[in-house]
């Protein structure tokens, strides 16, 4: 079975931990970035096919990142993970090409996990 790069970036640990749990039985290898730049920093040693990334983060935003992950990395998807913005704005960044997807905290897990094996099926046939 062919394995999957998922990149968690939230600066709240307990965040990144429940999204693990998610994804425990299915076929990806985690990443974890506490930060924009630590989550750059993953991007240049791994081949990462989805990303999620907290909104709301120090420094740099989510939609900032995932932004600047479009350019430099076209081919990842990008999700968008968020407690507070507005949907103005999710769409917004949806609608320029910045993220694939959007979830507000607290999240459905079954709705976050088929979103991610929707966004390895999208990776995929970008591909070919």
């Amino acid at each position: 079975m062919e394995r999957y790069n998922i990149l968690i970036v939230d600066d709240e640990p307990n965040v990144i931990s429940s999204l693990k749990r998610i994804f425990i039985d299915e076929p990806y290898d985690i990443y974890e970035a506490n930060s924009a730049a630590e989550g750059l920093e993953i991007f240049k040693k791994h081949a990462i096919h989805v990303v999620i990334s907290d909104e709301r983060m120090p420094e740099v935003s989510g939609s900032e990142f995932l932004a600047a992950l479009r350019d430099q990395y076209p081919r990842t998807i990008r999700i968008l993970l968020t407690g507070y913005a507005s949907i103005e704005a999710a769409m917004k960044a949806i609608n320029k090409g910045e993220i694939y997807r959007f979830f507000t905290k607290p999240w459905d897990e079954t709705e976050i996990r088929d979103a991610v094996r929707a966004a390895i099926v999208r990776y995929n046939i970008d591909s070919n």
